[in-house]
C-alpha cells in the first residue's frame, strides 16, 4: 500500500500532505482499529480515499453513491463504528471532504470491516 501511495505522489495524482495523511490512515486502521488492509479490498479503499480527498481539494464533483447503498450502510448494526472510524481517518487531513464522496468512503470502511471478519 505504501508503494502505491508513493507512485500516486510521484505521478502527481496526490499531494504530499495527502500522501503523509494516508500513511497515518494505514497506521490508524491497522494499529488502532485492528483492521487488516493488506489485500485487494484495502488497496482499493485506500486508493479511493486518497483520490476522493484530492478531488475534494480540487473542487471536482462526482455523483453521490446510490441512495439505496447509502441507506443500507446506515441501517447496519455497525454503522456507529463505521462513522467513528470514518471520522478518525478524516482527522489526519486539513481539508473538507465533498459530501458526495462521503457515502463511498463509508461503504468502503464497511467493506474493510467485513473483509476483516471473513479473513
Amino acid at each position: 500500500m505504501e508503494q502505491r501511495l508513493a507512485i500516486l505522489l510521484q505521478g502527481g495524482v496526490i499531494d504530499q500532505d495527502i500522501h503523509d495523511g494516508m500513511l497515518c490512515v494505514i497506521s490508524n486502521l491497522e494499529n488502532d482499529w485492528k483492521i487488516t488492509i493488506r489485500h485487494s479490498q484495502g488497496n482499493m479503499a485506500l486508493t479511493h480515499m486518497a483520490s476522493a480527498l484530492m478531488r475534494s481539494r480540487r473542487g471536482e464533483k462526482i455523483e453521490p453513491v446510490d441512495s439505496d447503498i447509502l441507506d443500507e450502510v446506515k441501517q447496519l448494526e455497525d454503522y456507529q463504528l463505521v462513522t467513528q472510524i470514518h471520522q478518525s481517518l478524516l482527522s489526519h487531513f486539513q481539508l473538507t471532504l465533498d459530501p458526495a464522496e462521503e457515502g463511498y468512503l463509508l461503504a468502503n470502511i464497511y467493506s474493510l470491516i467485513l473483509a476483516n471478519e471473513h479473513s
